[in-house]
């Protein structure tokens, strides 16, 4: 009863085992479309039909030469642990057998799905699907081999296994391998066009929809429950700490994959949480079912860094470009988490002592099947290329391989690929976009057709346009050179009548100076004139008083002889009197010397009593107040003295100068006395020349007014004659200037002309541009072409005629 009922819980438990197998395998098969999602979504719409293709085709490839050869490379009784040599293309075999192919098949088809991101946009389809075949039948199962070789049958030797290598789910076997071959076909490819500038710096080049990637990753993270607990092979409680570890490494990775992008992007770029939380996936499958859970935790935060700075050396420093960055995410963190996870793994859970030794083997291991993978992929596709080539033409990059190597648009692919064709050569505005297509391209060429029309018309109006700025340019290239010729004919007449008029303006300003000199001599010889003739009347006058007052003189010369003698007997007298005063004067002067002289003696006197009077003491006392006023009155006789001996003696001085000038007034007058003597005889003589003189002066003032009258006439004829040659020199300055602003304004006209005909030139040279720029676009159908030429032809021939041009003109 025990052993039934022992047999029935190991069948229950087989089949628990195979059920949980096959669900992981089903989880695992899921991460397919996430890496279709995330793959499409991170490239451009133009490739994201192409990307898909290449998915499910590697999927079908790969699992298809896993089952040929690469499953019995890979789990086949070893050849000294490097490869199988059995079990190819399973016939017959226990269940367990089948679900283990199953279980590694979509393990083979997750390490080939790796590459399609990495190479997107530019590798050819043959060339992928090449690659997926070599990955599924050759790459994978070796080093698979190489690691897993004794999973399914437990005496077989595998070279890394017997190591000691650990790789529990495939961060190295699966994913590194992947990622190993992904870099080495983007080496061979070179980057996409436009990812990098001239200087080497690189463009971010967005994805056509991050909200598919986003999708993508979730689902890939749902897959990777099946990838990782899957690997137990077994429905046990271990997959629970699997799962939790998974999960957490995730989120982790996530989250710090948001953090260091913060550090260096100048914005929350959306890959970075996908990228980050894909990478601590990746970095947990190697030991998730041997860490603990804060080991996961650091592990996934780790990588979430370590996938940022990957991706910025991938592309600053190596100048590869990765599109979904498959070996940043896949490659470096799948070693990452190779090696890393020994120091964290729980007790009994290492295949060596201790973490040191197994993190050499695991170093080991990662280098090995990095040189494995990498080098011969690397030839593969150096081969390829050599051969045949393996990127697709540039023209199909840019047109996107949607329509280039599957005739399939997403989106406005049809709308792109027509506007490539009505751009291609030159701008051909005769086409339209399709409208039939009933999808939103269709949509957007009913909106783009009206506008092209409007272009379409817009641009025909301009050649038109252009074609008549031509031609009128002509014509004003003819009128301003006519107009230039009638300018510098009129100015070559007015330049005549210019120099004409200013030699006229010459000589009349010359008559007119003359006239003017006329006319100011006449001015001075008619005051002249007048002016004698108003002296001579003058003196004729003057004359006749002189002879009155010269009979007056003659009395008063008489009268004052009498008087002078007078008064020269007076100066005598005054002299003599004068001559007393003097002497009076001294002898006061003697006696004021006489009253000093006692003056001083008395102010002795008071001195010497006052002297006295303070050796007596108080009895001496009334005599001294008596000598003070003794010595004050003394003081005050010789002040008075000296005063009056100053006075006298002033006024002996001025006696003596008094006595002086009437000395020399009695000189004067005898002297005066004797010229009235000369003066009276004189003015008699005079009186009688005078009055001859009086009489010829009279006859001359009448003649001297006649003359006066008649210089005064000739005075105004002149006038008259300096007014005339006044108003004819304005007359012909005015005309000169006149002509002169004629022959500015020809000059000006000439000048403007020359403008005219430049500007004509520019008009006629712009009219070539826009008829050349015109031209670079197709407007018209074969017959408009025809017409077009036969009518430019007809503007050619026919000679251009200036605007507003007639024959009456």
């Amino acid at each position: 009863m025990q052993d039934t009922t022992l047999q029935a819980v190991q069948e229950l438990q087989l089949a628990a085992d195979h059920l949980w197998t096959i669900i992981a395998a089903a989880l695992v098969l899921m991460m397919q479309l996430g890496f279709l999602l995330v793959e499409a979504g991170m490239s451009r719409s133009k490739n994201s039909i192409n990307v898909a293709q290449k998915n499910i085709t590697d999927f079908l490839v790969s699992v298809s030469a896993f089952y040929v050869l690469g499953f019995g490379l890979m789990f086949g009784t070893s050849r000294a642990g490097w490869f199988g040599t059995d079990t190819f293309a399973i016939k017959q075999a226990d269940d367990w057998h089948y679900t283990f192919f199953v279980f590694q098949a979509v393990f083979a088809g997750t390490a080939a799905t790796i590459m399609s991101g990495a190479v997107a946009e530019r590798m050819r389809y043959g060339v992928y699907v090449a690659a997926a075949l070599f990955i599924g039948l050759i790459v994978y199962p070796i080093s698979g081999h190489w690691a897993w070789g004794n999973l399914l049958n437990g005496e077989n030797p595998a070279y890394l296994a017997d190591k000691g290598f650990i790789d529990f789910a495939g961060s190295t076997v699966v994913h590194s391998v992947g990622a190993w071959v992904a870099l080495a076909g983007i080496v061979v490819l070179g980057a996409r066009i436009g990812k990098f500038n001239a200087d080497g710096k690189p463009n971010l080049l967005h994805g056509h929809s991050y909200v598919l990637a986003t999708g993508g990753a979730i689902i890939l993270w749902v897959g990777w429950i099946g990838f990782n607990g899957g690997s137990t092979t077994a429905a046990s409680p271990d997959i629970a700490h699997i799962v939790l570890n998974t999960l957490l490494a995730a989120c982790f990775g996530g989250v710090m994959g948001i953090l260091t992008g913060r550090v260096i992007d100048p914005v929350n770029i959306p890959h970075r949480p996908i990228n980050g939380s894909l990478a601590g996936l990746v970095a947990i499958t190697a030991g998730c079912d041997a860490v603990t859970v804060q080991g996961a935790v650091i592990i996934g935060a780790g990588a979430g860094m370590l996938v940022v700075a990957s991706e910025w050396v991938m592309e600053n420093i190596l100048k590869l470009d990765d599109v979904v960055g498959a070996v940043s995410v896949h490659g470096i963190c799948g070693a990452y988490g190779t090696i890393i996870f020994v120091f964290f793994a729980l007790p009994g859970k290492l295949a060596l002592d201790t973490p040191g030794a197994q993190a050499l083997v695991q170093l080991e291991g990662v280098a090995i099947i990095f040189a494995w993978a990498f080098g011969l992929s690397l030839v593969f596709f150096k081969v390829i290329d050599l051969l045949a080539g393996i990127r697709v033409p540039e023209e199909d990059e840019i047109i996107g391989l949607n329509s280039t190597e599957h005739g399939a648009t997403l989106g406005t692919g049809a709308l792109q690929k027509q506007l490539e064709a009505m751009t291609r050569n030159g701008v051909d505005l005769t086409r339209r976009f399709d409208e039939s297509a009933g999808d939103e391209a269709a949509e957007l060429a009913g909106l783009f057709n009206p506008f092209i029309d409007q272009i379409h018309a817009l641009v025909c109006d301009i050649r038109d346009n252009a074609r008549k700025m031509k031609q009128s340019s002509s014509g004003l290239e003819t009128l301003s050179s006519s107009f230039r010729e009638g300018a510098a004919r009129t100015g070559e007449l007015t330049g005549s009548v210019s120099e004409s008029s200013t030699e006229v303006v010459g000589q009349a300003r010359s008559n007119r100076a003359l006239a003017e000199k006329i006319l100011a001599e006449m001015t001075t010889i008619s005051t002249s004139a007048e002016g004698m003739s108003g002296e001579v009347t003058a003196v004729s006058d003057a004359i006749s008083d002189m002879m009155t007052s010269i009979s007056h003189i003659s009395q008063s010369a008489s009268s004052t002889s009498g008087v002078t003698h007078e008064a020269n007997q007076l100066s005598g007298d005054a002299v003599e009197t004068m001559q007393a005063l003097s002497k009076a004067s001294e002898e006061i002067e003697a006696v004021v010397g006489l009253i000093q002289k006692i003056t001083m003696q008395t102010n002795m006197l008071a001195i010497n009593a006052a002297i006295e009077a303070s050796r007596a003491g108080d009895a001496g006392k009334g005599f001294a107040i008596v000598a003070a006023q003794v010595r004050s009155l003394a003081a005050e006789t010789d002040m008075a003295a000296e005063e009056i001996r100053s006075r006298i003696s002033n006024m002996r001085l001025q006696s003596d100068d008094a006595s002086s000038v009437i000395s020399g007034i009695k000189e004067l007058m005898k002297a005066i006395h004797a010229s009235v003597e000369g003066i009276t005889t004189e003015v008699d003589s005079q009186r009688r020349v005078a009055g001859q003189v009086s009489e010829r002066m009279a006859n001359a003032s009448s003649k001297a007014k006649s003359v006066a009258r008649s210089i005064e006439d000739v005075r105004q004829q002149a006038d008259s004659v300096r007014s005339n040659a006044t108003r004819n020199e304005e007359r012909l300055s005015q005309n000169a200037h006149t002509a002169t602003i004629l022959q500015n304004d020809a000059r000006q006209s000439a000048e403007q002309s020359g403008v005219l005909a430049q500007e004509a030139n520019a008009i006629n040279t712009l009219s070539d541009k826009l008829s050349a720029s015109v031209a670079q676009f197709d407007l018209d159908s074969a017959e408009d072409r025809q017409d077009a030429e036969w009518s430019a032809e007809e503007l050619r021939r026919s000679p251009a005629a200036p605007p507003g041009h007639t024959e009456a003109s």
